[in-house]
């Protein structure tokens, strides 16, 4: 079943509050606004891994393409393109290699599971699968968002189940991988993301490779696109304060105590929200106190 479509006319709402979060939101719908004007929504495409992070840029992102193809938003909330937002050219000379996605795990080649998860294995390719919803589950009026997915080695049943629930959810023409990156990226391109020439990321400050700019192409060792960071200066609380006053569907692992998520080898819950008066052993994430601990339960 597809996303109600108030929870994304919520979403231009809450852009008009006077407040952190509602100009956070503004700044992330004007963002991608201006991508989509400048190189058309058939270039740009998604990085989804099920975190949190990259859950809320989703739900952002389909509200800017609900409000772009139906009749039900009022002029006032349709986000507008910023003319003074410059798309960079190619990545010059660097003396950096950066993968240009947040990696779930060490980013170091060759990595390969998965699949399998039981939907249609993606054509010539022995380490993907492809997902996408039929015509009759979605009744979201935007075309299917071109997405890929690069799991971690050993990734949680529940978050991979959360990513192919979104793509009904959503419409996403999700490509899922397992790594390594560079060649999953590069496979990806050449199949699902044919054409591609941006990719919204979910990286926020305080991520693995996270020194980048708002907007920036991969580095020249990596396979070409711009990569946007629509909620790069988000913190988690401010994470957090978007999908639950937004009410927005998120992983399970989150409420079982768990801030960061990885793979089922290196992640564990935060040991600052254990609580054996819960039924679970483990307070919910958003109830992280010190946020400079979000990943206090990688190992």
């Amino acid at each position: 079943m597809s996303i109600d479509p108030q929870t994304l006319l919520n979403v231009l709402e809450r852009a008009g509050k006077p407040d952190r979060l509602g100009g956070l939101v503004k700044e992330a719908l004007v963002l991608i606004e201006t991508v989509l004007s400048k190189l058309g929504e058939e270039s740009v495409a998604m990085s989804f891994n099920g975190g949190k992070d990259c859950t809320v840029l989703l739900h952002i992102y389909a509200a800017v393409l609900y409000a772009r193809h139906t009749n039900a938003c009022q002029a006032s909330l349709l986000p507008q393109p910023d003319k003074s937002i410059q798309i960079p050219s190619s990545s010059s000379s660097s003396s950096t290699s950066q993968p240009p996605l947040t990696p779930s795990s060490s980013s170091s080649e060759p990595v390969v599971p998965p699949p399998p998860i039981d939907d249609q294995p993606s054509s010539s390719s022995t380490h993907a699968t492809h997902h996408q919803p039929s015509e009759s589950e979605s009744s979201l009026p935007y075309p299917p968002i071109r997405s890929i997915y690069i799991t971690a080695p050993n990734p949680f049943p529940e978050l991979d189940e959360f990513v192919i629930d979104c793509t009904k959810k959503y419409k996403l023409d999700l490509y899922r991988f397992g790594g390594g990156m560079k060649s999953a990226l590069e496979e990806w391109l050449n199949k699902g993301g044919k054409g591609c020439r941006s990719v919204l990321v979910g990286t926020r400050k305080g991520d693995p490779n996270d020194n980048v700019d708002v907007l920036a192409p991969t580095d020249p060792s990596w396979p070409q696109f711009l990569r946007v960071h629509p909620i790069l200066h988000w913190t988690y609380s401010d994470v957090w304060d978007f999908l639950l006053e937004l009410n927005v569907p998120y992983c399970t692992l989150y409420d079982q105590g768990y801030t960061s998520l990885g793979s089922t080898t290196n992640t564990s819950p935060n040991p600052l929200l254990k609580n054996p008066n819960t039924s679970s052993g483990w307070d919910p994430a958003y109830k992280l106190k010190d946020v400079t601990q979000e990943r206090a339960g990688r190992h």
